[in-house]
Parts: structure tokens; sequence; C-alpha cells
């Protein structure tokens, strides 16, 4: 039987290695700790995920009553507990010498009648490159 310490050292050397496999290896070790092919996501993010996996089956998931909170918290605009975006709100940004205005919707962000997912995709939008959401509406970081 293997002692925490040695467990522990599997564990990262199983993490280590995942640095040296080729795609066809992270597919194959996919398939082996999900029982399924992988998204069509690029190398970084399967060794990212599968990281996770091999941790998560070593030292356990998420505990099942955080899981529920997870899962029933709701609001997807709720950031963190007592801190979120009303729907209704209306944001506003000057860019260029234009004025842009954002609504807050219950499932979503209305910009020119149009809903958005995130306040990222509404700032990709305007300004036509990739943006932190929060950061081009200027709101504060919670």
């Amino acid at each position: 039987m293997m002692t925490k310490t040695e467990d522990r050292d599997a564990v990262r050397r199983q993490l280590l290695s995942l640095a040296a496999l080729t795609r066809e290896e992270l597919t194959e070790k996919w398939k082996d700790l999900f029982g399924r092919n992988p998204p069509n996501y690029g190398t970084l993010f399967m060794r990212k995920r599968l990281a996770w996996r091999i941790q998560e089956l070593f030292y356990g998931g998420i505990p099942e009553p955080l899981q529920r909170v997870f899962s029933s918290s709701g609001d997807p605009l709720q950031t963190k507990p007592g801190h979120s975006m009303r729907p209704g709100t209306i944001l506003v940004r000057l860019w260029h010498g234009v004025r842009h205005e954002v609504t807050i919707r219950q499932n979503g962000f209305e910009y020119q009648g149009q809903l958005y997912r995130s306040l990222s995709a509404v700032a990709k939008k305007i300004t036509g490159s990739h943006w932190n959401g929060r950061r081009f509406f200027q709101l504060k970081e919670e």
C-alpha cells in the first residue's frame, strides 16, 4: 500500500508528464479519464482539463453541498454573493465620440436591439477587438 507522500508523488508525476504528451496521446488520455473523445480545443486546454481531472479523481471532486450551491445560484449575472448587475440597469460608454448604451436584461445584455451573452461580446461589437467587458464599461472589479 502506498503512503500519502507516495500517492501525491504519483499524482505529481502524472501532472508533469502531461507537458510531454502529443495531441494524439492527450486524446487517448482524455478517452481514458473521461470515457469519450475530447472537444475540439487546443492542447493547452486539454492539458489543463486533464490535470484537473487527475486531481479530481485522486483528491475528490467538489463536495455535493457546494455543487448544489453552484447549480442553484440562479442569476447568471451574479458574480459574487451580494454583488450583481440588476436587470434594467443601463450602462453608458463613450467610445470615439459615440455614446453606446447597454441595458442589463435577465438573460443577457441588450445592445442596439440585440441580446448578447456577455459584456465582453458587446465590447467586441463596439470596438472590433477583444476587451474585458467590465473593464470596457469601466465597472469596478469585484
